[in-house]
């Protein structure tokens, strides 16, 4: 910016310098062009063309020294702008206070355009602005547009106007942890503090606080409050952002099928979290062998290096196998397996259906709960065999297609209806335990292996009530049939009138109701063997 006072003394100057170059005698040049004039013009034929020749010699003479003044001028001009110096943000200035209101200070630089500060930003200790019109008040750029130049007292505006800026834009800003406190930490920003809660110091939980002491990270500003005097920072947020960035880069190099190398970062019941560098994968327990494992610490530590290989990818979660990378041992095991071969097997889950045992690591077979036991009704596996136990069994039958193969207890328990005979004859009165009650009678355990039928119409004639309380109970029956082909026993109170007589004895409805319920669930691998 040019002032006033220059705009008027320049011009002046200019004026003067124009009238002495006007020399009334012919220059050089002139004289040339006088002769070359003379040599190739006749000479003037009279005393008025004379005089209009030397007026436009001496016109033009004039104009060129006004246009070499003109240029001289801009040229001046221009250098005076170059020598003003560009403020900048951070810059320490003076000027003279050129007016005061309510709320602002305005500041003359001289050459350079009028700066402002707020009035709040100067006043003392108590509560007085120690300036007044015509003094020189310093401070620094705090904020320079085209339209206006902010100064502010203490640089310290300018750290926190940038602070501002990266709340507002988002823009993760340097910091160092300098101490603890209450909950979390004292950050120093650029000699601004700022609070870092110990939840957002980082992105996993804090076991350690020390360690974060006196180290230095890239934070992102969550709050900004009372113009600067509260500020809450969080590193976890920028942490947060760097994975994202990482997964979104990983999620297009992976795809189903990739072996990739990874590190455990945490163990749960169901499985481990394995990191591929910057984005992590699950493996779930199930995929970490092709045998039995009971808790992914029997396998793994953290910080294991494992390969890995994707067997899923959906949107950003990733299923991650070891299975998949070992040979599969039911292949080799179903060739050397042979049906009605007695295995030594581990059980390791009861379900509705039956039992699944382990015959070698990474090979299962299941005992379907009919094969359990003999000549017993069992409602769960549980109530023969549980989950541990270590049981002898016989394979039954071998599917290769399926790679399914299905065993039994029963077929190496003793048949005790091979010696019926021997332990009980009809119309013989015995004790027997009632096992289970049901809604067409009850059945008593004569012996291991031998199960009777008590029918509810018999029971009913004898005034005799049972339910499931009396499961265990002692019960005094008398045998009224034994069906050896059948393998069923028929069994009626000590009570009974001698004139009731009754063919059906039960069994009918126990096999309507047989029927309709055998069947195995939808959940059972070996449905279809």
């Amino acid at each position: 910016m040019v002032t006033k006072k220059e705009k008027v003394v320049e011009p002046e100057k200019v004026k003067n310098t124009s009238e002495e170059k006007i020399d009334p005698k012919p220059k050089q040049n002139e004289e040339k062009t006088t002769k070359i004039t003379e040599k190739t013009n006749d000479e003037p034929q009279n005393e008025t063309e004379e005089k209009a020749e030397k007026a436009e010699k001496k016109e033009v003479s004039s104009n060129h020294l006004e246009e070499s003044a003109s240029e001289n001028f801009e040229q001046m001009l221009e250098d005076t702008l170059v020598n003003i110096k560009q403020l900048e943000i951070g810059d320490k200035v003076a000027g003279e206070i050129i007016n005061i209101t309510d709320s602002y200070i305005f500041v003359t630089l001289g050459g350079k355009r009028d700066v402002y500060a707020e009035k709040q930003d100067y006043i003392d200790d108590s509560g007085e602005l120690p300036f007044k019109k015509g003094d020189t008040l310093q401070g620094y750029i705090v904020k320079d547009t085209e339209t206006e130049t902010l100064i502010a007292k203490s640089l310290l505006s300018v750290n926190l106007n940038i602070l501002h800026d990266a709340f507002e834009e988002k823009i993760p800003v340097h910091g160092k942890v300098q101490s603890m406190t209450k909950g979390g930490y004292i950050i120093d920003i650029s000699g601004i503090k700022a609070f870092c809660p110990i939840s957002h110091i980082d992105d996993k939980i804090v076991i350690e606080p020390k360690k974060f002491m006196n180290e230095s990270y890239d934070f992102r500003i969550i709050d900004f409050k009372d113009k600067g005097r509260n500020i809450v920072v969080s590193r976890r947020k920028v942490l947060n952002e760097e994975k994202k960035l990482l997964r979104r880069e990983m999620l297009k190099k992976l795809e189903v099928g990739s072996v990739v190398d990874g590190v455990v970062t945490r163990l749960t019941n169901f499985g481990a979290f394995i990191d591929l560098g910057g984005i992590d994968g699950l493996l779930h327990i199930s995929q970490f062998s092709w045998g039995h494992i009971d808790s992914p610490s029997e396998v793994l530590n953290i910080g294991d290096e494992i390969k890995t290989k994707v067997i899923k990818i959906k949107g950003e979660k990733i299923s991650l196998s070891m299975k998949a990378l070992q040979e599969n041992p039911v292949d080799a095991t179903l060739q050397e397996l042979k049906e009605g071969e007695v295995l030594t097997c581990k059980v390791v889950r009861n379900l509705s259906f039956g039992s699944f045992v382990e015959i070698k690591p990474g090979v299962e077979g299941l005992i379907p709960i009919s094969e359990l036991s003999r000549g017993r009704r069992i409602n769960n596996p549980s109530e023969v065999v549980k989950e541990g136990d270590i049981v002898d069994a016989q394979i039954l039958k071998i599917n290769l297609d399926d790679r399914k193969i299905s065993l039994s207890l029963k077929a190496l328990q003793p048949d005790p209806w091979d010696k019926v005979n021997e332990i009980i004859n009809e119309n013989d009165i015995v004790n027997g335990v009632i096992e289970n009650v049901v809604n067409f009678g009850a059945f008593v355990k004569i012996s291991e292996g031998l199960t009777g039928l008590l029918p509810a119409s018999k029971l009913k004639i004898a005034h005799v009530s049972l339910d499931s309380k009396n499961i265990g109970d002692d019960f005094k029956v008398r045998v009224v049939k034994i069906d050896k082909n059948a393998k069923r026993i028929s069994l009626e109170p000590t009570n009974m009138p001698e004139s009731y007589s009754d063919d059906k004895n039960g069994w009918h409805k126990y096999k309507k109701e047989t029927k309709q319920k055998d069947h195995i669930s939808e959940d059972n691998p070996f449905s279809e063997l």
